[in-house]
């Protein structure tokens, strides 16, 4: 069912964005941004730069493919996703999926457009002092995950997420639900991602903070 939809999604943006107008969906989901997510994600989407970033794991979401951004807003529209709970400025607690329902699927489109055009910048101080796991997880990486995470991690082709010089609490959080299925996992990755033991996950998230 996922890989219908992800290649419904394709479709959509591929021949529904020739009747927009770019600029305006550009503009259109810039003010969305500041409006609904650059509190959390700044608004190119490489977060704010404080230490609620790295102690709440707010992940890096700039340069992502337009459809995995839909896709993962989606999954939290439908509550198929778990959120992280955050305090906003206004001293209450909100997540994305409170975020994201109270968006129309021509705004969620406008987000994710305009987030894929931004560059992805690289997590500050993630070199790790542990080279032995980061040579692992490189490892790791080229056996088991480049395939879909080409080089090394930092790239969006194939609408994988950008992984290298991601927020570190973020992976952490991500690799275990994962790891307890509370979040969706493509079928090309679970065989791969089941293989892996404790240690192994551990090398990767370092690998992948080390900014390859």
């Amino acid at each position: 069912m996922k890989k219908i939809i992800q290649s419904l999604l394709a479709v959509f943006f591929i021949f529904y964005s020739d009747f927009l107008l770019a600029d305006e969906v550009t503009l259109n989901g810039a003010s969305l941004i500041k409006q609904h997510c650059a509190e959390c994600h700044g608004e190119q989407g490489n977060g704010i730069g404080s230490t609620v970033d790295k102690k709440e794991g707010i992940p890096k979401i700039a340069g992502f493919s337009a459809i995995l951004i839909f896709d993962i807003l989606d999954q939290f529209k439908s509550n198929e996703r778990e959120a992280l709970d955050v305090m906003n400025k206004n001293k209450q607690l909100t997540n994305m999926i409170k975020i994201s329902k109270n968006l129309s699927g021509e705004k969620l489109e406008a987000i994710s457009l305009y987030l894929s055009e931004q560059t992805f910048l690289q997590s500050n101080n993630t070199t790790s002092t542990n080279k032995g796991l980061v040579v692992q997880g490189k490892q790791l990486h080229e056996d088991l995950c480049n395939d879909c995470h080409i080089k090394n991690g930092t790239s969006a082709a194939d609408d994988a997420p950008i992984l290298a010089g991601q927020n570190r609490q973020y992976l952490i959080r991500q690799f275990k639900q994962l790891s307890t299925s509370k979040r969706y996992i493509p079928k090309r990755m679970k065989r791969k991602f089941r293989k892996l033991s404790e240690k192994d996950k551990e090398a990767l998230i370092e690998y992948y903070t080390s900014a390859p």
